[in-house]
């Protein structure tokens, strides 16, 4: 399996129960990781949970695999509706300006997302990223609280 080069939240895994009995040899971050894998956590969320380096956590999860201790499971993550971007675009306008739509573009691009796929599950990330390009606190939180309020909606 391709594993990307940055960590993205579209992967999930779950634990396998091996029928064999052949030797496994575990290192600690194979533990480690073997441990935080859930099938219903992103390979993203994981990431964040075992704060492994990328390099690491990447070679660590192909030698997981490569031993038949995991694998992957196929999820369809929603993507983030025409409704939300548009909601997303005009209330970043109103913080910054006429700015908002080559920051959205420049954000989603900085994150490795397609602007026309974007997973729900980084849609809190997303509005986060471009709230830290409001200069004013005030309208930087106004954004946040507006934005959330719609992606709670949802």
């Amino acid at each position: 399996m391709n594993i990307p080069g940055s960590v993205q939240g579209d992967f999930y895994f779950r634990k396998v129960m091996r029928k064999d009995s052949e030797e496994i040899s575990l290192d600690a971050d194979m533990i480690r990781l073997l441990i935080a894998i859930d099938e219903n956590k992103s390979l993203y969320k994981i990431a964040e949970e075992v704060d492994m380096e990328t390099t690491t956590l990447k070679k660590t999860l192909s030698k997981l695999l490569e031993q038949g201790l995991i694998e992957p499971v196929k999820k369809n993550v929603p993507y983030l509706d025409r409704f939300f971007l548009e909601a997303l675009r005009i209330n970043l306008s109103k913080a910054i300006g006429p700015m908002a739509e080559i920051l959205v573009d420049d954000v989603v691009a900085e994150m490795n997302l397609n602007i026309s796929e974007i997973p729900v599950n980084q849609a809190a990330e997303l509005i986060n990223n471009l709230s830290l390009e409001i200069p004013d606190e005030k309208n930087r939180i106004d954004f946040k609280k507006f934005m959330l309020a719609i992606l709670n909606k949802k």
